[in-house]
């Protein structure tokens, strides 16, 4: 891991099964809440975070979608800016968002539908060819 203005990079891996929007905004998110991006901070421009990330501008567009959709980034024209993720919680409360539960409940969806793959996998390879 190396820096890019003073902030830990991480990278995206060709072996994780989630899109590298949401790799990229998952790396993103962690540094806005542990501090390293600081309130107010600009996050970084598309082409700064597409180099760091090593991944399409368009991409990036998609992460930063995402991190704005969350509430921890605010968009200008003059580009994406972290919110104070305080803040962020405070509002989330207000609008009954339980963010813990919402990724507990999906982490629990994910394992579901693993094993609805390999269930699926498994009665795939018992059918006969050619249809019997």
């Amino acid at each position: 891991m190396g820096t890019l203005d003073g902030v830990m990079s991480a990278e995206i891996s060709k072996d994780d099964p989630r899109p590298e929007s949401e790799q990229a905004a998952d790396i993103l998110r962690r540094e806005i809440l542990r501090g390293d991006i600081k309130p107010g901070a600009h996050v970084g421009s598309v082409r700064d975070l597409a180099t760091r990330f090593k991944i399409s501008g368009m991409t990036v567009q998609r992460a930063l979608t995402i991190l704005r959709e969350d509430g921890l980034i605010l968009t200008t024209s003059r580009g994406s800016y972290a919110r104070d993720p305080q803040a962020t919680e405070d509002s989330g409360a207000d609008a009954g968002v339980d963010l813990p539960e919402v990724l507990r409940q999906l982490e629990h969806l994910t394992s579901q539908v693993s094993e609805l793959r390999g269930r699926l996998e498994a009665l795939e390879s018992r059918s006969v060819p050619g249809g019997a």
